[in-house]
Formats: structure tokens, sequence, C-alpha cells
């Protein structure tokens, strides 16, 4: 115990200090129109930087700023005869306008000049749309507590199981989007698209963590707490979008449910739903599969048998 909690404590931060000094600009998708000489020599430019944004050449001003829309990239650059016009998106996350700006300084200091203009922008409330990057924690532990509890309380209780899990999630999704949209103004969409989005989210992990228990009894429980808070949670990349984090690691944390709750609610919120389709199917996907593991559900059967053996001895 002496040497083993030091261990956890150490790969607790390991979990979440990694991906945050992991993250940096390399590949991050950036849309670029304009005469292809003008476009050769700002990514010849870009390049000399140990580590830059994926440039992604386009044929019009038009395709950029579609890319942005559809979060294909995080921002767009159109260069014309008079001039360049910069397109960044606040919803995707506060790092990519810095960078985007820090683009457009370079740019003006070469003496062309640049306009800027914002297609998703976020609320007067919460510019940065910091309220997203707190989602983790009722993401996280409401779906990882009700799952345990359920592991716990309802055992062979299948519909119960899933009942628990459908209501907390409801009504736990009902708290967040009031608190995120009503009172501090994060979220701008839909209230419903956003309240069924975060009820997904809980679902998916909640579903994940009682079918887990459902077959390995507290072990499986435990197992899913593990995944969800040192490797979904960190992953998640929710304060800054998942392009920030290390390639390999943004993947597997949008494959993950506090990742694509995420991506979702951006999308919803600030991008009229666009890109929304693989979170989604990622959410529903970790629901199925928790409700396939309830299905099988033997928690009972197993604590029944471990009763009747020591009185048949």
């Amino acid at each position: 115990m002496i040497l083993g909690i030091p261990v956890v404590i150490g790969l607790m931060l390991w979990a979440f200090l990694a991906p945050m000094f992991g993250s940096s600009p390399e590949g991050v998708p950036v849309a670029v129109a304009g005469p292809e000489p003008v476009v050769e020599k700002l990514i010849a430019q870009a390049e000399q930087q140990e580590k830059h944004p994926d440039f992604i050449t386009v044929s019009s001003p038009e395709e950029a700023e579609a890319m942005v829309h559809d979060r294909k990239a995080v921002g767009a650059i159109a260069i014309g005869q008079g001039g360049a016009t910069v397109y960044t998106a606040a919803g995707n996350g506060a790092p990519y306008v810095q960078m985007l700006n820090g683009v457009t300084q370079n740019m003006q200091a070469s003496g062309m000049p640049v306009e800027t203009k914002e297609l998703a922008p976020t609320s007067n409330d919460d510019p940065q749309a910091q309220g997203i990057a707190m989602l983790g924690l009722p993401l996280a532990f409401g779906g990882v507590i009700s799952g345990a509890l359920a592991t716990v309380l309802l055992r062979g209780k299948k519909w119960s199981k899933a009942a628990v899990i459908a209501g907390v999630a409801m009504l736990g999704a009902v708290v967040a989007v009031w608190m995120l949209h009503g009172v501090y103004g994060t979220l701008t969409g839909s209230v419903f698209m956003e309240w069924l989005a975060v009820t997904l989210g809980i679902a998916a992990t909640s579903s994940v963590t009682a079918g887990l228990g459902a077959l390995m009894s507290m072990p499986g429980a435990a197992i899913g707490a593990i995944l969800t808070i040192f490797v979904a949670n960190p992953l998640a990349g929710l304060a800054t979008g998942p392009w920030m984090l290390p390639a390999g690691w943004s993947t597997l944390g949008q494959l993950m449910p506090i990742g694509a709750t995420g991506f979702l609610i951006r999308s919803l919120s600030f991008f009229d739903g666009a890109g929304a389709n693989r979170s989604w199917i990622v959410l529903c996907c970790w629901i199925l599969f928790g409700l396939l593991m309830l299905a099988f559900d033997r928690s009972k059967a197993k604590t029944e048998a471990a009763v009747e053996t020591p009185a048949s001895a």
C-alpha cells in the first residue's frame, strides 16, 4: 500500500498532464485558397516552424469557408489580389483562434491587408466556452457513480438497472444543460438537442460501467471507472477540441463517450450540428454495448451461488 498509492498518484498525474503538455498546433487542419505561388509561399513559411498546422489547399474561398462550417478545418485563409481574409471559428476552441491570429499578424507584417471573419462565434457570457471544459466532471462522475450504484444495489435486476441509467442520464442532462445554457450562457444552440447529447453522454458511460459490473461485479465497475476517469476524460479535448492533442490520442479520445459528447455539444451549439454524425454514432454504440452486457447480467446468480456454497459445505 505504501508503494502502491504513490504509483497511482503518479499515473493519475501522467494521465492528465501528458496530453496537455503534448498538445501543439502540429497537424491542425487549416484550409487555404488563393493563387498557387502565394499559397506555396505561405505554406513554406509555416513549415519553417518545428510544429505547424496542416494547410489544406482548396480551389476557392467559398470552399475554404465551407470546410470551417463543416468542421473539417478549424479555420481558413482566402488570399486574393487585394488582400486576404482569415476565417476563424471560436466554437472550435480558443487556441485555434489564437493560432490564426498569429498567422494574421505575420501576414500583416509582410504588408498584406488582412480581414478577419468569425464563422462560429461563442456567447458573450462565455466567449472562450470554458463551461464546456467543465462538462467532463458530470459526464464522468455522473455516469460512473450511477453505473456503480446500479451494480451494487440492483444485482441481477437488468431492467431496473436500465431504468436507473436512463433516469439519471436524463435528469443529469437537464441540470447540466440548464446551468450551461440558462445560468452561465455557454451554450447557444437548441436546448433539446444539447440535452439529448448530454443524456447520451452520461448514459454511455453509465451503461458501460453497469454492464461491466453485471459481468464481473465490482471489479468490472472499477474497470469502467478507470477507463472513464483516466483515459476518456484526459483524452476528451473538452477545453481545446481534439486537434491540439497528439496524433492517435485525439482519435482515441473522440471514440470514447466524453470526447464524443464534447465534440457533439460544440457542433450543436456553434455549428448548427455540422460534423456531428460520428459523435452520435459513437455514443449510441457505447450505449448498445453497455446494454448488451446488461442483457447477460449474472450478478444475482453469482451471489446466490456464493451464499449456497458455504451453506452446503
